[in-house]
């Protein structure tokens, strides 16, 4: 190689580096989001039916539905799946509003307008002493417990330890028998230093991919789906909250809890789910004596978001005993 050709070599490579560096710094810098005021995001996400509740030093984001009429059947609790909010629950709580029932959803610990746990704790035990000491906050004895992915986690948990608190049992594409991995992004949110990346870089494109990941369909991740989730991840603390769940490894409940459920249960699958399988589904209804199972097509991992009519009526059957 000729001196001029490896001058020109050495400055084609350094050259290269600097492009890559400059267009590295504009990356990180278009997708650098600072967090939203708490003021903001509530005046966007709360309804004439949220309030908040004080449970372990946190204000914890509950919608509450009561129905006009004096003669209500039940109070159903709705949990959300982790990277979410009480609003996957929307169109539920709009087909229940003419229905005997009391509905109430909340923001776990670590989402939505709740945010994160005071000890930064995300573990199954933390949720369900949580749930336990919220139902008990608000002077609820029993009810119908609902939850979808992690909340459907919590809810099989919570019914195994307080089987006289639950009276009936709905849970959609609960996890529980999966082998345990991690995602890119979760590998990500549990690599130290790395990691704190997260906290002030957000794409919104990984917002999307996120949300559609959820879904069979993403014909219905609308803009104003992925606005909403990319502005509540962004509530202070939230972020923070991702990346400890994230290192949350095995700390979870032992399957063999599942067979001590013993209320009546109705087991919810999205057939196109690429989280969790749905042949998982055919375990949780083998090992739940009083169960019943729907499968729906073209569906994924939050069927109540997806096919909320056919899910809700399902649940409603459920409640009223027409299985």
């Amino acid at each position: 190689m000729s001196f001029w050709r490896l001058i020109l070599k050495i400055r084609f490579s350094r050259l290269l580096r600097w492009v890559l560096f400059i267009a590295g710094v504009g990356w990180l810098y278009a997708n650098y989001h600072p967090d939203l005021p708490l003021e903001v995001l509530n005046a966007r996400y709360t309804s004439p039916e949220s309030r908040f509740v004080s449970i372990d030093g946190m204000a914890v984001h509950v919608r509450d539905h009561v129905p006009k009429s004096t003669d209500v059947r039940a109070t159903v609790l709705l949990l959300h799946d982790e990277n979410s909010s009480l609003h996957t629950w929307n169109a539920w709580m709009e087909a229940l509003s003419g229905q005997p029932y009391r509905v109430i959803a909340l923001d776990l610990p670590g989402y939505g307008l709740t945010g994160p746990h005071p000890q930064g704790s995300y573990s199954l035990f933390m949720y369900a002493n949580f749930l336990h000491q919220f139902v008990d906050s608000i002077g609820i004895k029993s009810f119908f417990l609902t939850g979808n992915g992690l909340g459907a986690q919590i809810a099989w948990f919570y019914a195994a330890e307080y089987p006289h608190k639950v009276q009936k049992l709905v849970l959609l594409d609960p996890p529980g028998f999966e082998a345990s991995q991690q995602s890119l992004l979760q590998r990500l949110a549990s690599t130290p230093v790395l990691n704190r990346t997260l906290w002030t870089i957000t794409p919104t494109q990984a917002i999307r991919l996120m949300v559609e990941d959820a879904f069979a369909d993403d014909s219905k991740v609308t803009d104003s789906l992925v606005l909403r989730h990319f502005e509540l991840f962004r509530r202070p603390g939230n972020r923070k909250a991702f990346t400890d769940h994230a290192q949350v490894r095995d700390n979870r409940p032992p399957i063999d809890l599942i067979a001590r459920i013993k209320c009546p249960t109705l087991i919810l699958w999205g057939a196109e789910d690429t989280r969790l399988s749905p042949e998982q589904a055919y375990e949780f209804h083998r090992r739940i004596r009083q169960s019943f199972l729907r499968i729906y097509q073209h569906t994924g991992h939050w069927p109540q978001e997806e096919q909320p009519e056919i899910t809700v009526k399902d649940a409603i059957d459920f409640w009223e005993g027409r299985f």
